[in-house]
């Protein structure tokens, strides 16, 4: 069997979907990478029709686990039509939310639905600091509220933390209030460039380190009592060298993939590079053909810069979306935030910020 055939065996199926079910949302986040919002158009949005082909052709192929989210998912009106199909399929369901949506009526529909898991993000424990990054005043008791009122019908609850040069110091706090409210777990998903994301925001390569380091330590702290998760493709190179042999790394293309609302695909969720559209094409030969995919999965000879001679290349690659931020638009350009090959476009990016110059 060539190279090409095993990799396209191996990666025959995601194992994670996020669909943007609507960019409506009743929040502005500074770091939201769909750059949704309160004014954001429905024009082009499919259908529940066309939503219910979409599921099925997603458990056809073979998909364990579908995402909701958005925009805030729960402002479309359909998305108990879409989650009580996609759990019909056998699909494991999460729905990634602010929380805003959820009343005690809701947590009830989601508990008797049988949602498999639900995801409320929060920037910060403190309120001010949250809803500063959400743009949207009182949003923080409401998320807390969402993940009580959840734990409290036994649904499982993860928290999400983004750090980010404002907050990335918090994340302890924030995985003991999530302890504190009853959630499953904490997750850690690393903040990448895209949709209104600014470069401004992103952390410097050591300190990005510091935060992977901080949570794989918080991840026996709370083992036991809550599990401690994190997405991030350059955790691989902190742990053991027994654990390392388990990661596959970047993700894209090989494991997840992104539905935008009109349909189109693209390789995850901060990679606005598409792959194809369930309009025109079936979602198998979006997945088996795509060209950027191959690219992804076989890594070597394609990912270029600090990432392609990189001995961490099979169990890192590089994030491909952060690649993608800082290169003008090329997903197989080297990664600017990894620490062990420095790449010399992080160091000009905070040079243009001003920083360390006397201007």
């Amino acid at each position: 069997m060539t190279q090409s055939a095993r990799i396209a065996a191996e990666f025959k199926a995601p194992l994670y979907v996020a669909w943007e079910l609507t960019h409506r949302c009743n929040a502005r986040c500074l770091h939201c990478y769909s750059a949704s919002g309160p004014d954001a158009s429905t024009a082009g949005e499919l259908s529940t029709e066309e939503g219910l082909g979409v599921i099925d052709q997603l458990a056809d192929a073979g998909l364990l686990v579908l995402a909701f989210s958005g925009g805030e998912p729960m402002m479309r009106r359909d998305w108990q039509v879409l989650a009580e199909h996609a759990l019909e399929r056998g699909l494991s369901l999460n729905i990634a939310s602010n929380g805003s949506c959820v009343t005690p009526k809701t947590a009830d529909t989601l508990a008797r639905l049988g949602v498999t898991s639900f995801t409320v993000s929060l920037d910060s424990h403190e309120p001010g600091l949250h809803d500063h990054f959400r743009q949207t005043p009182g949003l923080f008791v409401r998320a807390t509220r969402a993940v009580r009122l959840l734990a409290e019908r036994g649904l499982r609850v993860v928290v999400s933390f983004t750090p980010t040069r404002l907050n990335w110091h918090h994340g302890p706090q924030v995985v003991a209030l999530a302890a504190e409210l009853g959630a499953s777990a904490a997750n850690m998903s690393e903040y990448v460039p895209a949709g209104r994301g600014s470069l401004d925001l992103a952390l410097p390569p050591d300190d990005l380190r510091a935060v992977l380091a901080q949570w794989i330590g918080l991840r026996e702290e709370y083992r036991g009592r809550m599990d401690v998760l994190w997405h991030d493709c350059r955790v691989g190179m902190l742990v053991s060298d027994e654990e390392r042999r388990r990661y596959v790394g970047c993700g894209a293309g090989r494991l997840v993939a992104r539905i935008l609302p009109d349909g189109t695909v693209t390789p995850c969720v901060f990679l606005p590079t598409p792959i194809g559209g369930f309009r025109t094409t079936t979602f198998r030969e979006m997945w088996a053909s795509s060209p950027l995919l191959r690219q992804f999965r076989e890594r070597q000879g394609h990912i270029q810069g600090n990432c392609g001679g990189c001995e961490h290349l099979d169990t890192c690659g590089g994030c491909r979306a952060v690649a993608y931020a800082y290169s003008n638009g090329d997903p197989c350009a080297g990664d600017p935030h990894c620490w062990v090959t420095r790449d010399a476009r992080v160091q000009l990016v905070q040079l243009a910020r001003g920083e360390a110059l006397p201007v």
